[in-house]
């Protein structure tokens, strides 16, 4: 082989080697700045998380604080039911509470040997303001429901109608029963002989400091003579969802958290904790 060919031999395989190396140090610095987005990441929901906190730690601070008023009478007029934005750190945080008493309890229905026969008609009332056929929820009766969420392995429940249920429903105490003074429209035109634009009157001249009894809601004149029952009806609440949504630069981040005003230990308890990156569905009409 003649010297020049040898050479070019030479040049060429420089060539590739260097070719290669560019490909390998290319790939590396992919590989790197795919590990720092990581980390970023990771950093950012960190500090998301920990703003989240801070607005739930004060939510519960004021919840606290309002605790003996809630527990005679709970209504939207009170300082619980005002949204807040806050400038926490270096980033802002969104406070809202909603009184899952206003939602349709699952759990006093089930909790019996046999469905709770009054519930059960207002359940069946609610499925089909929803427009959908009402679940069968014999299956679930004495047994524990922890999440309503548990309606999905029953028989015909699908996809698309626990979406509609979920703003509507939950998993409380069997005792807790639903408070008239923060319950939508939709879930008064539930109960015994009310039609939803009859309960939509009811919502609009709900008085500002709600109502101190449940037989005073009932004295109503347009609910006289309909029959309803007062089971399974209250006009105060102790279990509240909190949103906390946090806000830092362009990333948000939302938090869940079920609270409950403990009467054992007069306080105001997280019992169930969710992030997450997208909003809840919420029951407003």
């Amino acid at each position: 082989m003649s010297r020049a060919r040898q050479r070019g031999v030479a040049l060429i395989t420089v060539l590739l080697v260097m070719t290669l190396l560019t490909l390998m140090v290319a790939g590396m610095l992919r590989s790197q700045q795919g590990l720092i987005g990581g980390i970023r990441q990771q950093i950012e929901a960190s500090r998301l998380q920990q703003l989240a906190h801070a607005g739930e730690r004060l939510a519960l601070v004021e919840l606290k604080q309002q605790r003996d008023t809630l527990l005679q009478v709970t209504h939207g007029g009170q300082p619980w039911a005002r949204k807040q934005t806050l400038d926490v750190q270096e980033g802002r945080v969104q406070l809202r509470l909603e009184d899952l008493s206003g939602r349709f309890n699952l759990t006093a229905l089930t909790a019996g040997k046999t469905l709770d026969p009054v519930l059960l008609k207002r359940w069946q009332r609610l499925c089909h303001s929803l427009q959908i056929e009402p679940p069968a929820l014999d299956a679930l009766a004495g047994k524990p429901l922890l999440d309503p969420t548990q309606l999905r392995a029953l028989p015909g429940v699908s996809g698309e109608m626990m979406t509609r249920l979920q703003p509507w429903v939950v998993a409380l105490p069997p005792r807790a029963a639903l408070n008239v003074n923060t319950a939508s429209a939709r879930m008064l035109g539930a109960l015994e002989g009310v039609e939803l634009s009859v309960a939509q009157r009811l919502v609009d001249v709900r008085p500002a400091a709600g109502y101190p009894s449940v037989q005073r809601f009932l004295a109503l004149p347009e609910l006289i003579g309909l029959g309803i029952q007062n089971h399974g009806l209250t006009t105060a609440s102790r279990w509240f969802r909190l949103e906390v949504q946090a806000v830092l630069g362009n990333k948000r981040m939302y938090l869940y958290s079920d609270v409950e005003i403990d009467l054992n230990t007069d306080q105001v308890r997280v019992v169930r904790r969710v992030f997450s990156a997208q909003p809840e569905l919420r029951p407003d009409e």
